[in-house]
């Protein structure tokens, strides 16, 4: 980065990249700590990134829309320390200090290729490298460390789902700086080969980390007429000048708004955000977003939100949108007559950069804080670096330090609501208290945590806030729309219903969400739950079945192995075992991990008297959760049907060892004890089931058959006394009786 010919000094670009990386770190050292948010949970579930080698395996490198580059960087961290949070926020810190540095060197480039005063320059490179060290070297710091420090990149870069954004900034402005490097006058022939060489595939690394980065051929060639009209006008104002271009770019764009066969070859959004809110009045409420909500932003970065909850509005109803567009073109209007170089670049880059998500491709969320990543690089901060560039230079150091400091603040501050899901979706429910989806992710923090109460809150304040014209629109146009997002909350309402035994309640939601997505099988599958718990079995198996069949054809996986393990249970239920064996063997083969299907699988074998399969059954569940305290008792009546006395207690004193005070274990001991003939340990046993169950029928049986076996008859006759005024079965009572005489 030091190959071309400049003054500054080594030194003063040391202590700004020192400050500049020291005070970056500071401020976002607090959000290492942060847990997986929201899409963040993926990561870790995700087959294809589980590792490097899966990566490999699965991994398209051409599928821009896959973004396999930052599938590779997600790969590389699973693969280190999947579970640990601060290896994915390092290296995302590192990413956003990395692209502050590109933005530093660029700019200190640009300075010595773009006039410093508002004329143009029409001397040669030579007398241009002359600019004082500290006026170039102050710019590119104010800059840089605007952008390093906005809290409106907060979003990118302490979200680790985010990534995508710093990733793709950061090869898109590589890529500007090689070919920035490559412009520079005098430089040696086989550096410029080579770094022209650098340029492709920095288009591509670009791309594939988010297609965000579409726009970077168009940058380039906006670069090169750029620089070339500032520096020698006379031989290109000619034929193309910055305004000439972006012009052209405008007349290209109102031709793309009206060309959706065309877009749609070249580019299939995964998002509704076509279908719903239609090319035009997207493309429109953005310029009110660009305005009344980005810039405001930019300039004031309070009350940051997570989710903006931007509302859609049409032209006819909201006159904030043609007052939008009539500033807009006034800016433009200023820009182009009366801009200097560094406002016209800046702004260029802001609109350019912004195009792939506010301009002609509708997405669902109509404002997101990241997609300000790119465009306020060397778009809103270059400008800004400008105008602090023309005040005094102790006023510039005074302004640069107000900024710092309240800008730092403000990211320490909002770094602490990102520490977890529970105070991220609370802060945005302050801020946005009528967003459905903002409920729902607070709803299922809460759910995750235990607190059911406040879960079902937040899920009927969700179900409640779905938008009216979101609902018109499903009856009138295409129900399926948003249908991930809406359908939803009433599946998460339904489950805490199902789980405090609301079955209607819990029953209504799920129909709900079936409603809303008719594909939904997981809905389908609490169906089934429901039913199962209201005893109709034939509708839970109808339900569970019809979960397996919508799942297989949605997702293309072969099985769906908690519905096969549902339907295994009401199989069993229903007395039918060996139904209930072959659908716990396809939950297993389905996920070999579902230990829950290795111990229901041992229980049915059990009921049909296959000790040994049930016994490998349970031992292979314990293999998978060794506490697993159901698998360890079923073990253990499976050695004493097996008359394996000594072997069932060995794994019942195992299990004594989870839960001690559990008269079930001690019976259990106490039984095979005396089937060993050891009637002392096995009346010690006992008189412990007593102390933890007075009233336990079966300890009180036993013991006073043993006492009578050993010849303590008056111990024993206390016992049958105590045992006859339970109530006991006929046969008991003759037989205790008869003991007694």
């Amino acid at each position: 980065m030091n190959s071309s010919p400049e003054s500054s000094s080594l030194k003063f670009k040391t202590t700004y990249l020192f400050i500049i990386i020291l005070l970056t770190t500071i401020v976002y050292f607090n959000s290492l700590k942060g847990s997986f948010q929201y899409d963040d949970r993926n990561l870790l579930t995700k087959e294809w990134i589980a590792n490097l080698d899966s990566y490999a395996k699965n991994v398209n490198l051409s599928s821009f829309q896959n973004r396999p580059i930052l599938l590779w960087t997600f790969a590389i961290n699973n693969s280190l320390d999947g579970q640990n949070t601060y290896g994915f926020h390092l290296i995302n810190l590192i990413l956003h200090i990395c692209v502050t540095i590109l933005i530093f060197f660029i700019s200190i480039r640009l300075k010595y290729l773009i006039p410093v005063s508002n004329y143009l320059i029409k001397k040669d490179y030579l007398n241009l490298i002359k600019v004082k060290n500290s006026y170039t070297l102050l710019f590119s710091f104010s800059v840089a460390i605007i952008f390093a420090l906005h809290p409106l990149n907060i979003d990118s870069v302490t979200y680790i789902s985010s990534r995508s954004s710093i990733l793709a900034v950061f090869f898109y402005l590589l890529t500007v700086y090689f070919f920035t490097e490559v412009m520079i006058p005098n430089q040696a022939l086989s550096q410029r080969i080579l770094l022209s060489l650098l340029i492709v595939p920095g288009i591509y690394l670009a791309i594939a980390s988010k297609l965000i980065a579409v726009t970077l051929p168009i940058i380039l060639i906006i670069w090169f007429i750029f620089i070339k009209e500032n520096r020698c006008p006379t031989k290109i104002n000619k034929y193309l000048s910055t305004s000439k271009i972006l012009l052209f770019l405008c007349f290209g764009g109102i031709i793309l708004l009206v060309s959706d066969k065309f877009l749609n070859i070249l580019y299939s959004p995964k998002d509704q955000g076509l279908e719903f809110f239609g090319r035009v009045p997207y493309f429109l409420i953005q310029i009110k977003v660009a305005i009344f909500y980005y810039l405001k932003q930019f300039i004031l970065p309070f009350n940051l939100n997570v989710d903006t909850g931007f509302p859609f509005t049409k032209i006819l109803s909201d006159w904030t949108i043609a007052f939008s567009i009539v500033i807009t073109l006034g800016i433009i209007f200023i820009i182009i007559r009366w801009g200097n170089a560094w406002i016209k670049l800046g702004s260029m880059w802001f609109f350019i950069s912004l195009a792939p998500t506010s301009t002609i491709i509708p997405l669902n969320d109509l404002a997101v804080e990241h997609r300000l990543y790119l465009p306020m690089s060397l778009g809103l901060c270059l400008i800004t670096g400008w105008f602090i560039s023309q005040l005094k230079k102790t006023y510039q150091l005074q302004v640069l330090i107000f900024i710092i400091f309240i800008t730092s603040v403000l990211i320490i501050k909002r770094n602490q609501v990102w520490v977890s899901e529970i105070k991220l979706w609370s802060d945005s429910a302050l801020k946005n208290p009528n967003s459905s989806r903002v409920h729902n992710n607070l709803g299922k923090a809460y759910f995750e945590k235990g607190q059911l109460s406040r879960a079902r809150f937040h899920f009927e304040k969700s179900v409640s806030s779905i938008p009216e014209y979101v609902q018109t629109q499903f009856n009138i146009k295409n129900k399926n729309l948003f249908k991930a997002d809406f359908a939803e909350p009433h599946f998460n309402l339904a489950s805490i219903y199902l789980d405090l035994g609301k079955l209607e309640d819990a029953a209504t939601e799920y129909q709900s969400a079936l409603y809303l997505k008719p594909d939904y099988y997981a809905a389908e599958l609490g169906l089934g739950s429901v039913k199962n718990m209201k005893k109709d079995y034939d509708l839970a198996i109808q339900h569970f079945i019809n979960s397996i069949e919508i799942m297989k054809k949605i997702t293309g996986q072969s099985d769906y192995p908690i519905a096969r393990l549902n339907l295994g249970e009401v199989y069993g239920k229903t007395q039918r075992y060996n139904d209930a064996i072959v659908e716990f063997k396809r939950a297993i083969k389905a996920d070999p991990a579902m230990y829950l299907a290795h111990f229901n699988l041992g229980t049915a074998y059990m009921f049909i008297g296959s000790n040994d399969k049930a016994e490998d059954a349970f031992k292979e569940c314990l293999s998978l959760n060794p506490n697993h305290e159901p698998a360890l008792f079923n073990l253990a009546q499976v050695y004493q049907n097996q008359e394996l006395w000594e072997k069932s207690n060995i794994i019942l004193m195992n299990l004594l060892k989870i839960k001690s005070t559990n008269p079930s274990i001690y019976s259990a001991m106490a039984w095979n004890t005396l089937m060993s003939g050891k009637l002392e340990e096995a009346s010690k046993l006992y008189e412990k089931v007593l102390s933890l169950e007075s009233k336990n029928r079966e300890a009180l049986i036993n013991l006073a058959k043993i006492n009578s076996n050993l010849g303590k008859l008056s111990k024993s006759e206390s016992y049958i006394k105590r045992a006859l005024k339970l109530d006991l079965l006929e046969s008991q009572s003759i037989e205790l009786k008869n003991l007694l005489k």
